[in-house]
């Protein structure tokens, strides 16, 4: 108790208002908390999901479906990208100017 005669009478309302402050902060970090985690709930809730498609998952050919559409897709730019020149200098579009396809 030697440490409550230390303190200062006038101190008092510091010390009532750091210690109010002090809630304060442990309240908005466990708001903040709840959020992130919330947040990260969902992106991680959508990666398995992704995960599970190309493991197999609820259906077996679900994972070879998005592999293959993958595939597709970057068989698909490829050939955008090397049929693009000779299309931007026929039509140029916004896209040409974009990738710098334009002569």
């Amino acid at each position: 108790m030697d440490l409550l005669q230390n303190i200062e009478p006038t101190h008092l309302p510091y010390v009532a208002v750091g210690c109010a402050l002090l809630c304060l902060v442990a309240l908005v970090i466990g708001f903040l908390l709840q959020a992130v985690a919330g947040v990260f709930d969902v992106i991680f809730g959508l990666f398995e999901v992704f995960i599970d498609l190309l493991q197999g998952g609820p259906i077996a050919w679900c994972g070879c479906l998005v592999v293959v559409v993958g595939l597709a897709a970057a068989a698909g730019g490829i050939l955008l990208f090397f049929n693009a020149p000779d299309a931007c200098a026929e039509y140029p579009t916004r896209f040409c100017l974009w990738f710098g396809f334009l002569p």
